[in-house]
């Protein structure tokens, strides 16, 4: 699902495909907040990196947005499987990987396998999963109804709709935004 896709599905839970209550710039902005929000992410692996004695300062590869783990194969073959390395072996500072000089019982020219979450962009990923997508049009919901309250206060609009009943959707759309993200994979980041 992307950009555009979770847009129509938002209209749709919104009742607004007419654009009557929101503008389009208005859900835009609300989708774009909920795709934006740090928990849109999926687990990646990257092996681009090759250890290279007297070298402890490495690039994240650009397919990465945060490293988690570290991992090495006992037999720098991808037929054993990579096991980690201690986290007080390595920290990220800024863009690199900062490995610290007990990593060196790592041989020369093996390969290191990151672990780490790549941040979804609204402007070129999708949503692959039933979880996250719902955890987007929820997380956007919760930002019209926000957007709303603002709308009706600052413009003191009168109307049928209470600002009780407003506050009651809000924490709806809140609570569910809650319930998806613990249904996303539970992951937490090293260092």
């Amino acid at each position: 699902m992307d950009f555009n896709d979770t847009l129509d599905e938002l209209n749709i839970t919104l009742g607004d495909t007419g654009d009557v209550t929101f503008t389009s710039d208005e859900k835009t902005r609300a989708l774009t907040k909920a795709w934006n929000d740090s928990y849109v992410t999926q687990v990646v692996w990257d092996s681009s990196i090759t250890f290279e004695t007297g070298t402890y300062q490495y690039a994240i590869p650009t397919g990465l947005t945060t490293v988690k783990d570290i991992y090495i194969s006992a037999s720098n073959s991808s037929s054993d499987a990579p096991e980690p390395i201690s986290s007080d072996l390595w920290e990220v500072v800024g863009t690199n990987i900062q490995l610290s000089p007990k990593a060196a019982f790592i041989p020369n020219g093996y390969t290191m396998y990151l672990k780490g979450n790549y941040k979804l962009d609204p402007n070129s990923d999708t949503l692959d999963t039933v979880n996250l997508q719902e955890y987007v049009l929820a997380n956007a919901g919760f930002q019209t109804l926000t957007l709303l309250g603002h709308k009706k206060i600052n413009l003191f609009l009168k109307n049928d709709t209470t600002m009780s009943e407003l506050i009651a959707l809000r924490r709806e759309f809140q609570r569910d935004v809650k319930e998806y993200r613990l249904a996303l994979q539970k992951e937490y980041e090293n260092a």
